[in-house]
């Protein structure tokens, strides 16, 4: 796993979206960081550097929108990824020059044909030449045209224009009850130029037809495209259900984009020479690295290789091979079980053809498309088949790296428990020791005021150590599940009695007012006396050690036919909100709680849980930060 790849800021105000992004940096290295809006983002944005920065267009107004590509524009000191929806792409409202992935997001011809204003989309070579674009627009009721050069797209504007005045609107209405020709809607034309010169363009056009709206769309896949967009010092659109793959795009993406041996490898076997070069030529222009044959034993050859290759196309009509395009298919993806297999299928007779549709589903291969495949129907199953690569691979690595976890985890927790159990048999007898010494030696040194102080100070250290070392013991035994309760009949009034005792001497000394309020008469229990007392002290000595001089603890029991339940308030420090989940953690004290306690590992109220629960009840804490604290837990009353 990556390490120290760097921090991703993302600007949201969508929870699910952080939750749905942090597996995926997290795994690559990156320390993700949220924040709400672009003004927030501001200050970070000009003075920390990021891996990235990642906005959420879709809950972005318009105004942050341009503030932020301000910000980048000026800066130029982090790769920007926005995050698109349909909404955000629509070409109902005029704005500057957009991306496109393709193949285009579903959805999006129909908001071409309801938009009330023309549309052109800037195509590569590739995109151009398959007229994939066309189609697609073509077959959802968008009228359009195609441009060879930038410099049609004028008279293209003229046509409209004066299409517009013939009929009294854009898109052909009917006036006078005789119907006019309607203006294409939408041009596709070709482009070679960088997306600088796109923008250029773009501005050009708005301003001689202010309604016009332009996108930019590429033959490359979506992640490609948003590496090279990043490389050439742009933002990077991609769709918001994309988002997941940004951490890979900034690692292997921007790899890829600079380095051609590292493009996903595609193999093509298919007996028809012209269809089979065709869409090579068609996949290379979109970024992929192809090879393609003729003859079957040269492509199972191939991709003997484990990894050799990302992608098999595979014709269904083999003339004169020795096994069948499912056969083929079969053999490859054993020979290298990560290899995303598609078949291209004769559609006559209709029966073979269903049956070859079938079984390549029964083989769990990607897509089987009928002959003859549109260019751009293939490059999205291409597409489609990657990236379902690219997750079950990711999804095998984050695997692996929660299994490491696992192992390690498992390897310090085994080792934790040595450790405790050695500080229970190796330690805590010496401690015990310790402790009986320095009480002969109070005793005996009783005449001499200064050796009786170290004396006591030597019993007072040990008895310390000897509480700490007691909740160790403690969590070693709850963690193995041997931790002893004895459960007898329990006199609670007496534990009481007996902790107020020992807790009063503590609240005088730092001028506290102790109360315990309790009714003269409990239902009968069932439950371990050590232990309660264990608990109830626990929480009265948290309670004295953070409250302030002055101020009061109060210990209260109330009673129901089936509960009886011990409250423990406090008029101290209380406890902040987005601290209070974690209060039972071990180990666990808040920042407040660490400046005021003099010693203790945080140990005493997962104890002192476990306890309760072990008795049948429940422990649960009510505070206000400045105000004060209320630990309560239940226990059932015998019936």
């Amino acid at each position: 796993m990556t390490t120290g790849a760097g921090k991703v800021l993302l600007i949201t105000q969508d929870g699910a979206l952080i939750r749905e992004l942090l597996p995926s940096m997290t795994g690559r290295g990156y320390e993700l960081i949220s924040l709400p809006g672009v003004r927030e983002a501001a200050p970070s944005l000009g003075g920390e550097a990021f891996s990235a920065v990642v906005a959420d267009y879709s809950r972005m107004p318009a105004a942050d929108r341009a503030a932020l590509l301000q910000i980048q524009r000026q800066k130029g000191s982090f790769p920007l990824f926005l995050l698109e929806t349909l909404a955000t792409l629509s070409p109902v409202e005029p704005a500057a020059l957009r991306r496109l992935p393709t193949p285009l997001p579903a959805g999006f011809s129909d908001q071409v044909r309801a938009a009330p204003r023309p549309v052109v989309f800037f195509a590569d070579q590739a995109l151009f030449a398959s007229r994939g674009l066309q189609i697609t627009l073509q077959q959802s009721g968008v009228q359009t045209a195609a441009v060879e050069t930038a410099a049609g797209l004028a008279d293209f504007l003229i046509a409209a224009a004066e299409q517009e005045q013939k009929t009294g609107g854009f898109w052909g209405r009917l006036s006078g009850g005789e119907a006019q020709p309607a203006a294409p809607k939408a041009a596709v034309a070709l482009f070679a130029g960088t997306f600088a010169e796109a923008e250029a363009l773009d501005g050009r056009l708005r301003q001689q037809s202010p309604d016009i709206v332009c996108y930019h769309v590429t033959s490359l896949d979506f992640a490609r495209a948003a590496a090279k967009a990043l490389q050439e010092g742009f933002p990077a659109s991609i769709m918001r259900d994309q988002a997941p793959r940004i951490a890979q795009i900034l690692g292997e993406g921007m790899q890829a984009a600079s380095a051609p041996k590292s493009r996903e490898r595609v193999l093509i076997l298919d007996n028809n020479k012209g269809v089979m070069e065709t869409q090579a030529q068609n996949l290379r222009a979109a970024g992929y690295e192809v090879v393609a044959t003729l003859d079957g034993r040269e492509a199972l050859r191939l991709v003997q290789a484990k990894g050799s290759f990302h992608l098999a196309i595979i014709g269904a009509a083999l003339t004169f091979a020795e096994h069948t395009a499912q056969d083929y298919a079969q053999r490859m993806r054993e020979a290298d079980p990560d290899l995303r297999v598609i078949l291209m299928i004769e559609p006559h007779p209709p029966q073979l053809a269903l049956q070859a549709v079938s079984r390549a589903s029964a083989l769990g291969l990607d897509d089987a498309l009928i002959k003859p495949v549109d260019p751009i129907q293939l490059l999205s199953s291409v597409q489609r088949a990657l990236e379902r690569r690219y997750l079950l691979l990711e999804n095998a690595r984050l695997l692996k790296e929660v299994q490491e976890s696992n192992r390690k985890l498992a390897q310090i927790n085994g080792f934790q428990t040595k450790f405790f159990a050695m500080v229970a048999h190796d330690v805590k007898n010496p401690l015990t020791a310790i402790l009986g010494y320095a009480e002969v030696l109070g005793m005996r040194l009783k005449s001499q005021p200064n050796e009786l102080k170290a004396a006591s100070h030597i019993h007072s250290a040990a008895k310390t150590l000897n509480l700490l070392i007691s909740d160790l013991v403690d969590l070693a035994a709850i963690e193995s599940g041997k931790l002893r309760v004895n459960i007898a009949e329990l006199d609670l009034i007496l534990v009481l009695s007996e902790v107020r005792s020992r807790i009063d001497v503590v609240a005088q000394q730092r001028r506290i007012r102790f109360d315990v309020l309790c009714p003269p008469q409990l239902p009968a229990m069932a439950g371990d006396p050590n232990r309660i007392g264990q608990v109830i002290q626990n929480l009265c000595t948290n309670a004295i050690q953070y409250t302030k001089e002055g101020g009061s603890v109060t210990v209260r029991v109330d009673v129901t036919p089936q509960w009886i339940t011990v409250s423990v308030i406090d008029t101290g420090i209380g406890i902040k909100k987005e601290d209070l989940p974690r209060v039972f953690e071990r180990f666990f004290q808040s920042q407040e709680a660490q400046a005021m306690r003099k010693a203790g590992f945080g140990l005493g109220l997962k104890i002192a849980r476990e306890i309760v629960q072990m008795h049948g009840g429940e422990i649960g804490l009510e505070s206000e930060f400045g105000k004060g604290s209320r630990f309560f837990f239940t226990l059932p009353a015998r019936k």
